[in-house]
């Protein structure tokens, strides 16, 4: 579905700036698969970083026992007790914990504790303070993976700013918060990415054609199961890793680091970068995620108001603050049936809007659709990459995160844009990866007792 061009002019002219076509993806996925290939093979240079996770298999379906996931993902810390005891699909109790601002940008002592006093509240909630269970521990922010339980900080993302975590080891800080603060005994079995948990979890359900795993939630990351021999960087004789298969974290959302999206960059993402916590990184993120993509609506809605061609030439003061108009909005609009505008008239009187109509809803619906088909499009172009470079005939991708679970037509454009890029003898499936990194985290902690790492 092309662009409404029966709009004003000056909403098509700006929306116009949004649309990609065909020879320009095409042109994106090849350049990320090339950067794929480079960070396969060294550890510097590329905008890729294709991290080794240290994971060597995946769940078969034969995991058996009680384990528990600790997941910091953004602004949510999650922790799972899952219980695999022949049930289908496995039982789980989960909790959620909201992590505060200021412990985000706080010290590496606040945001361990706080972790640590959550968890020990949670094994005291079901009576498990004694029993010593397995943890795989989901930590989804850039790092050197030392081994199946030790993860170097590289960087942070998702709004997190803690100087003094940067290039330590987040296991020994959990563990050394562990011994600090409890009363209990656990033992982390794992650490890893949100990806790589995801994926755990499709494969889980899905079985063993499932072998990739993307999350498109605040930002947007994948990782997939590779032939220990093609990560020519890694020296596995070196390292004491003597397995065929390695889960490789591929942290795409750096490319465009290097300049490789300049040519469509808009004077909004643009913008949005200006004011980021980490300007010029996480490109992808910034044009995919749902920590930005409400934001660049906000920043075209609070232009066409400057233009004068919304709200009957109103202006309106909320559009001028940042984050006013959440991702959350994109989906609730972009949920209702076409000329249906309940949501979006509500949307409009949050927003203080004096005066909306029918017109207005029209223009916001388009802008919300445009902004969450080009992220989509761009995560279509690594994904195609990504497939052209394993060459497989026929695999499942497991697709989870806040953005492909809540919005309403993302899947149906991720699954076209793909079509449209993939070569026609390549076989895919997305299948929805609502069980997300906590589950993936206990199963791959299951999955380290099994094989006894």
């Amino acid at each position: 579905m092309g662009l409404n061009k029966s709009l004003p002019p000056e909403v098509v002219e700006i929306l116009q700036q949004f649309e990609l076509n065909r020879e320009q993806l095409q042109e994106i996925s090849e350049k990320i698969e090339e950067q794929m290939k480079m960070g396969l093979a060294k550890t510097k240079g590329s905008s890729i970083a294709m991290l080794p996770s240290y994971v060597p298999a995946l769940p078969d379906g034969t995991e058996k026992g009680k384990y528990v996931a600790i997941d910091l993902s953004g602004k949510n810390l999650r922790i799972m007790l899952l219980t695999m005891d022949g049930t289908d699909p496995p039982r789980h109790n989960t909790v959620n914990y909201i992590v505060a601002n200021h412990v985000m940008k706080g010290t590496g002592d606040q945001l361990f504790t706080f972790i640590v006093n959550c968890l020990q509240r949670f094994l005291q909630e079901f009576g498990l303070v004694d029993a010593n269970l397995p943890i795989g521990f989901v930590f989804s922010y850039p790092c050197e993976l030392l081994s199946i339980r030790s993860a170097r900080l590289l960087w942070w993302t998702k709004g997190f700013d803690i100087k003094d975590c940067l290039q330590k080891d987040v296991v020994a800080l959990l563990e050394e918060a562990l011994e600090m603060n409890m009363s209990t005994k656990v033992s982390i079995k794992a650490v890893m990415n949100d990806t790589v948990g995801q994926l755990a979890a499709a494969a889980h359900k899905y079985g063993p054609e499932c072998t990739i795993g993307v999350v498109i939630g605040y930002g947007c990351n994948s990782s997939y199961l590779e032939k220990t021999s093609r990560i020519t960087k890694f020296d596995a004789q070196k390292r004491g890793y003597n397995h065929e298969n390695m889960i490789v974290v591929t942290e795409w959302e750096e490319f465009g680091k290097h300049g490789e999206l300049e040519d469509i960059l808009t004077q909004f993402d643009r913008e949005v970068d200006e004011v980021s916590v980490h300007k010029g990184k996480q490109l992808i993120d910034k044009l995919c995620g749902a920590l930005y993509i409400g934001e660049i609506v906000r920043r075209v809605l609070s232009q066409l108001c400057l233009d004068r061609v919304l709200f009957e030439g109103q202006s309106c003061e909320k559009l001028d603050e940042t984050d006013s108009f959440p991702t959350k909005y994109i989906s609730e609009i972009l949920g209702e049936e076409e000329g249906v505008v309940k949501n979006c008239r509500r949307i409009c009187d949050e927003l203080d809007v004096q005066s909306h109509g029918t017109t207005d809803y029209i223009i916001i619906r388009e802008v919300c659709d445009v902004v969450s088909r080009r992220g989509a499009s761009i995560v279509a172009a690594a994904l195609a990459a990504l497939l052209r470079h394993l060459e497989l005939s026929s695999v499942k991708i497991g697709v989870g995160g806040a953005l492909i679970q809540f919005h309403p037509t993302y899947h149906q454009m991720l699954k076209e844009k793909l079509e449209e890029l993939v070569p026609i003898t390549q076989k895919f499936e997305l299948v929805p990866a609502d069980e997300g990194s906590c589950q993936g985290a206990a199963l791959i902690a299951a999955v380290a007792e099994r094989l006894k790492l």
